[in-house]
């Protein structure tokens, strides 16, 4: 995308010995501003942000910039156009190497931000805390002369990128639980319903949604069993945006709910296989239950169950309860990152997604977590079980992001060889179903043999663990965030095979995994 550059005034003032030069350079400037000064003028606010190392999706506002420019006898409106460009060009720049990030100048004559959520985040923080809006709401959140309503910022932050909304309002709520006044009662609750609707919609296939075949009851105790749960790890937050919303009377709960429900996505996206009725109707209860008997009196001295923190980042353990690693200041801005990303060597893994959901073999929420984890885990060591331990071992490490891409939820803190898979039977016969339908054609991609096996590529027994290597083994590179994974193959690595069959097409948003994925072709790996 190319940066735009939008300046709300431009004042000149022309100095010259000879009052009749003036006169003919004000006419020129004139001229100028009028024709081609806009042509020359585009691009350069891209070009602005790289020399000045800022990431290239930044947005910056500036109360003033200053620029002196000598201008020779008889110079044309051309050069005259390009020279006020090139100073502008080089002016900002100078200025934005020393602007700081917003959340640290908002009184700063000059204010950058990573992206436009993260300036969204800001304006959200300020207005949670009773502030007024800082100088440049106007320019960077689009607000115009009236600064927008909350509410139409987190509708709109749903429809554009719902995983990275879910993050960034559970950030908000952790970092300061008054984000609750920032809604009305009715626009809670429509948030509620539209973020909690919006994202079950999204995963079709649901086990227990409409027409689903009748059963004993046992899996629906068990799904209310697993929401409880999820939500339990989320009471202490619950709590705080409860009391910060007013208190425990219908008011109160309504304001906390959207909050809630955004973390417990967050933090636990394998509940979108829930159906929407069970979700909203449970939040309800809980925060109702909640307020009747709070944690401090009704279990005095029991520590709050703990909430497994997203280690896609490399963090290395769980965090403690109400720890989550979005809760640095809430900017909603990506990780700092690699844009090259981490080489990981099996990244056929992704490939499994869309058939998993096309057969209907996608298990159960409360399974999903650790059947995922199975089957990675089982996929990854078959084929590459003819290496030496050592290197076994080695090589199952060097896959731990894009495992915590496949299975989130599951915990990769510890040595991945020393992570036992939970039910083999059942990984078995879910990888069984899946390599039955890898296309036969399927072949290696270039150089992926050699690159896990070394010169000579070893037998591998049978036909269907052929086909599964050489559909898993695809080295690229892996760019994460907490909303998004990008994998980046090679040209060469395309197949005709999975072309044909679908699937190396983008995954895009998969609720049930918290993240939206993109595969892309072109690029080393």
């Amino acid at each position: 995308m190319t940066a735009t550059l939008a300046i709300d005034r431009l004042a000149t003032r022309i100095r010259a010995a000879d009052p009749d030069l003036a006169a003919v350079l004000t006419g020129q400037v004139r001229a100028v501003l009028d024709g081609r000064l806009r042509q020359d003028l585009d691009g350069i606010a891209g070009r602005a942000l790289a020399r000045a190392g800022l990431p290239a999706r930044a947005v910056v506002a500036m109360r003033r910039l200053s620029l002196r420019l000598r201008v020779g006898v008889g110079v044309d409106s051309g050069r005259l156009s390009q020279g006020w460009a090139d100073a502008c060009e080089q002016a900002l720049a100078q200025s934005l190497v020393g602007a700081l990030a917003g959340s640290d100048a908002d009184a700063a004559d000059q204010v950058w931000f990573p992206d436009t959520w993260a300036a969204e985040c800001r304006y959200l923080e300020l207005a949670a805390a009773g502030l007024p809006p800082a100088w440049w709401v106007p320019a960077l959140v689009g607000a115009g002369a009236d600064a927008p309503r909350p509410a139409v910022i987190l509708q709109r932050w749903l429809e554009l990128d719902p995983p990275r909304a879910v993050i960034a309002m559970t950030a908000l709520a952790a970092v300061d639980q008054r984000v609750t006044r920032l809604l009305s009662q009715p626009e809670a609750t429509d948030l509620t319903r539209a973020l909690v609707v919006g994202l079950g919609a999204a995963a079709p296939g649901l086990p227990d949604g409409e027409g689903a075949p009748a059963d004993d009851g046992g899996a629906e105790r068990a799904r209310t069993a697993f929401l409880r749960e999820a939500l339990g790890r989320l009471r202490g937050l619950a709590e705080s945006l409860t009391a910060a919303g007013g208190g425990a009377d219908a008011v109160g709960l309504s304001l906390a709910a959207p909050w809630l429900a955004a973390a417990l996505f967050a933090r636990c996206p394998a509940v979108c296989r829930l159906s929407p009725t069970l979700i909203l109707d449970l939040i309800a209860r809980m925060l109702v239950q909640w307020a009747r008997s709070p944690a401090a009196d009704a279990h005095p001295g029991v520590r709050q169950p703990t909430v497994a923190g997203r280690l896609d980042q490399g963090t290395g353990a769980a965090a403690p309860a109400e720890s989550f690693p979005d809760s640095r200041r809430a900017t909603g801005a990506p990780e700092e990152e690699s844009t090259d990303g981490m080489p990981i060597h099996a990244g056929g893994l992704l490939l499994l997604i869309r058939p998993l959901l096309k057969l209907g073999l996608l298990p159960d929420a409360p399974q999903l977590a650790s059947r995922l984890g199975d089957l990675a885990l089982t996929a990854l060591r078959r084929v590459l079980a003819p290496l030496p331990p050592g290197e076994l071992a080695a090589a199952q490490e060097r896959e731990r992001p894009l495992l915590a891409v496949f299975a989130p939820e599951c915990d990769w803190g510890v040595r991945i060889a020393a992570i036992p898979v939970r039910d083999p039977a059942a990984a078995a016969d879910l990888l069984a179903a899946l390599s039955a339908v890898i296309p036969v054609e399927t072949a290696f991609a270039p150089g992926a043999a050699r690159r896990v096996f070394g010169a000579a590529t070893p037998a591998i027994g049978t036909a269907a663990d052929l086909r599964l290597a050489r559909l898993l083994l695809r080295p690229g590179r892996l760019r994460v965030t907490d909303w998004e994974a990008e994998l980046t193959w090679p040209l060469a690595a395309a197949d005709l095979a999975l072309r044909r069959a679908g699937w190396d097409q983008d995954p895009g948003w998969v609720p049930w995994l918290g993240r939206t994925l993109r595969l892309r072709f072109g690029e080393p790996g």
